[in-house]
């Protein structure tokens, strides 16, 4: 069969896929779609040997102290995480987005307003810990406008799902290197907007540079560090974490100080996410390959600490 009619009926599979489930997770109740995405997420675990042998390989990295079995409970546990976070997410994708915000507690909103009061120009950084996707619907119920930075995805359905759930959940994404993608950073800037940058992954097509995390260095983007530094902009953590009883808690931390290089800049903002998965490693994508890439022997763009 030629690729692109594998790819049609792929697309087409694809589209009643996410019907289907959208429509049966938005039928559903709150917990029930978590209950079920879960469910889903041990089933995944079961099944996809490749994740679950990269997720493994990865906490061993990160959690050389842990035993065998306790990095796969924590792999477990964040499978059943990431099949919750697909249940939440389907379920408001037809629905009003305010429903997500009456599981979602906040704290630190206040770092925020005062960066608005003083006119700066905010960029909020995060990480793809939690269900980082309603930190969107979070500053959206706030009056808050924000714009992301995103690498489109390789499959045009699971990219138009992505793009349509992140504007729903009012989010604009911005693909990177695409055509027009600095003016439309800066457009929000100048709206008193905020980016909403994620830092914690491998990305090739980025430019960027290495930093340690957790022990061992990894490619890291550069451009929050660069963005903020030429702005002159207001670096906010925030993080999304999973409650015990299924509710989130969004916190908005006080802004970094970061020093005038960035590569150091980035280095001081990836050990503040790594402090943060440490938290809660269960809530991280550890499936994720972090560390694909080996740092040049040069030592070009690498971080040394001290």
């Amino acid at each position: 069969m030629a690729r692109p009619l594998r790819r049609r009926l792929r697309s087409l599979l694809f589209a009643f896929l996410k019907l289907g489930l959208t429509q049966l997770f938005g039928r559903l109740r709150w917990g029930q779609a978590q209950r079920l995405g879960s469910w889903l997420g041990s089933a995944a675990w079961r099944a996809t040997s490749r994740n679950r042998r990269k997720a493994l390989t990865h906490l061993a990295v990160a959690f050389p102290e842990l035993t065998a079995a306790e990095r796969r409970r924590v792999g477990r546990a964040c499978f059943r995480h990431l099949g919750t976070c697909i249940g939440e997410l389907l379920h408001v994708y037809y629905r009003d987005p305010e429903e997500a915000c009456g599981h979602v507690r906040v704290e630190g909103w206040d770092q925020i307003e005062c960066i608005r009061v003083r006119g700066q120009p905010l960029v909020v950084m995060t990480a793809h810990c939690g269900n980082w996707e309603l930190l969107s619907t979070v500053n959206h119920s706030h009056g808050l406008g924000i714009a992301g930075i995103a690498r489109q995805l390789d499959d045009p359905s699971l990219e138009d799902l992505a793009v349509g759930l992140r504007r729903h959940l009012g989010s604009v994404t911005i693909a990177r290197g695409s055509r027009g993608s600095s003016r439309e950073l800066l457009r929000t800037l100048r709206r008193r907007g905020a980016l909403v940058l994620l830092i914690d992954q491998d990305i090739p097509s980025a430019d960027g540079v290495w930093v340690p995390f957790f022990g061992r260095l990894a490619h890291t983007p550069l451009a929050a560090a660069n963005l903020a530094l030429r702005l002159g902009a207001a670096v906010v953590p925030s993080f999304v974490e999973r409650l015990g009883d299924g509710s989130h808690l969004v916190t908005f931390h006080p802004p970094l100080e970061l020093p005038a290089d960035p590569l150091a800049a980035t280095a001081v903002m990836t050990a503040r996410i790594e402090e943060q998965i440490r938290r809660r490693p269960e809530q991280w994508v550890w499936m994720h390959r972090r560390w694909r890439h080996r740092p040049p022997e040069d030592g070009t763009k690498v971080f040394a600490a001290g």
